[in-house]
């Protein structure tokens, strides 16, 4: 099947289209797109209701991604499914797109949860939602982008798309505190970026100003200075984004104002991914030193153990599930920088399963909010006598979040782990303490949502998931426990992605008496 696709010249159109057509649908729904709000008023709109284009739109954007998936072939090494277009000929820039077992799998996971997301939260936004959902389809271009983009100019762009759209979205349609939340995330988030594109700008300087190719860029002579300089520009916008401890600060106030598709998609490690893809490989000398090492190795564990405590003493489900995933991060920052192959692929999958396992608890606090108006647990207590299907959902996304085996979260944590322990022991051990706390905090939630008595007689009257709300947490479901029990098929690219990441391989050394770094095997894939 995937011989008569690639015969057929899919390959060649298939991601220009995931990152083009949702830019086309988003200018159709901001003007075909009836109002939800003006659809219930004595005199509604004409037009298909905005929510219901979107969803098309994101079905479509899903279903192209299902096609990337079975055109891969994980055996090769190297790009596929590529495209090459022209763009801004004149600065060497170009539409260059290509997926491998690195990019592939978070690909996939973003088309299918972006439809999931917005059915699953489908009355959350009922006001001026031709506007949401053409925003929601351009933060889905920036973010099929960052994934796809092998031109750094490209990818630069894509990354700044996702800014614009996420402020509208936290700033029109959040909660409380909302504007100061998103603002506080632009300024973090843009300082980074700013960052960024000074270091990307002095990578098109080095390398003759002909070309942003990410493997032009891997082949260039860079010296000691400049790796470090340039990887800490890259390395702080990706932290900043990720949530790193201490640029954290943006993320619990940005999810818990955001609305429940903000939330979401606020959670998508994009940051992380563009750590294994771009800040690495491109600087292996700097990621080898020592200092560095030691440094941010350090920072992640404070970020697993600061993230696990401080969500123990959370009384907003959305806070818990934030400060969670900031945890989750110091993971997938743990194992980008221990360099083992172990760790590597068990950052990789974090970083995809992250989102499936975030995304669903995060619906689940969306679908409380929008039946009491509150995320506090204390104002709920004995659900599971009230609501089975829902209580269901929520204690099976709760034992993925704190990595019970059998589910899709216990596999990274173990293979960071154990790729961790060979050379930095003492670290292994304290991160596997986090493996209690999270429990902890995972079982607390359980208890004070689900169990005692029925803290205010109204939750005995909360309705459970609707049949639309059961269908999207089914498939959340599928995918926890698929993932943890049959891991082989994802894990398979993930292998082949996480090969050119490490440093190590391609010999990166300081030349004697010159200052430069040479990369042996760093050449065009």
């Amino acid at each position: 099947m995937p011989e008569s696709f690639a015969s057929s010249g899919v390959q060649s159109w298939i991601l220009p289209a995931m990152l083009l057509w949702p830019l086309v649908a988003a200018l159709v729904v901001r003007v075909v797109g009836r109002d939800v709000a003006s659809a219930e008023s004595a005199t509604p709109s004409s037009g298909i209701d905005a929510r219901v284009l979107t969803l098309i739109a994101l079905v479509i954007e899903a279903a192209l991604g299902i096609a990337a998936w079975v055109l891969f072939s994980p055996s090769k090494q190297g790009w596929q499914i590529s495209a090459d277009l022209p763009w801004i000929p004149d600065i060497g820039a170009r539409l260059t797109l290509g997926v491998d077992g690195l990019s592939l799998p978070m690909l996939v996971m973003t088309a299918l949860l972006m439809p999931l997301a917005l059915l699953g939260s489908w009355n959350n936004v009922k006001i001026k939602t031709p506007a949401f959902g053409a925003l929601l389809l351009a933060l889905t271009s920036g973010l099929v982008g960052v994934l796809v983009a092998i031109d750094l100019l490209l990818f630069y762009m894509s990354w700044e798309l996702m800014l614009i759209p996420t402020y509208f979205i936290v700033g029109i349609w959040g909660g409380v505190d909302r504007t100061k939340s998103v603002l506080k995330y632009v300024i973090m988030t843009m300082v980074g970026s700013l960052l960024m594109l000074v270091a990307i700008a002095a990578l098109w300087t080095k390398g003759g100003g002909t070309s942003f190719a990410l493997d032009h860029f891997l082949t260039l002579q860079l010296s000691s200075t400049e790796q470090l300089l340039m990887f800490g520009a890259f390395f702080l916008a990706f932290a900043v984004k990720s949530g790193l401890v201490p640029f954290h600060s943006w993320m619990p106030d940005a999810q818990q104002s955001a609305p429940t598709m903000g939330a979401v998609t606020l959670g998508i490690k994009v940051g992380m991914y563009a750590m294994l893809r771009f800040a690495i490989p491109m600087f292996p000398a700097a990621v080898s030193d020592s200092r560095v090492q030691l440094t941010i190795i350090t920072l992640s564990v404070v970020t697993i153990l600061y993230g696990a405590l401080v969500a123990m003493a959370q009384t907003d489900f959305k806070r818990l599930i934030s400060y969670s995933s900031i945890s989750h991060l110091g993971f997938i920052m743990l194992g980008c920088f221990v360099l083992s192959p172990q760790s590597l692929q068990g950052a990789t999958w974090i970083t995809i399963n992250h989102g499936i396992t975030t995304s669903a608890l995060f619906l689940l606090a969306g679908m409380l909010q929008d039946r009491k108006g509150t995320n506090l647990m204390t104002s709920f207590g004995g659900l599971a006598r009230v609501v089975p299907w829902f209580s269901l959902m929520l204690t099976l996304a709760i034992f993925s979040t704190i990595g019970l085996p059998g589910t899709n979260g216990f596999i990274g944590e173990f293979l960071v782990l154990i790729g961790t322990y060979g050379s930095w022991p003492i670290v292994a051990t304290m991160a596997t303490t986090v493996v209690i706390f999270a429990a902890i905090y995972g079982l607390r939630t359980l208890q004070t949502i689900l169990f005692g008595k029925l803290n205010e007689s109204s939750n005995g009257n909360l309705r459970d998931l609707s049949f639309r709300e059961l269908a999207v947490m089914s498939a959340f479901a599928v995918g926890i426990i698929w993932l943890g029990l049959a891991p082989h098929g994802v894990l398979q690219r993930i292998e082949s992605g996480t090969l050119h990441v490490q440093p190590h391989p391609r010999s990166a050394v300081l030349a004697p008496h010159a200052g430069v770094l040479t990369a042996s095997n760093a050449q065009p894939r």
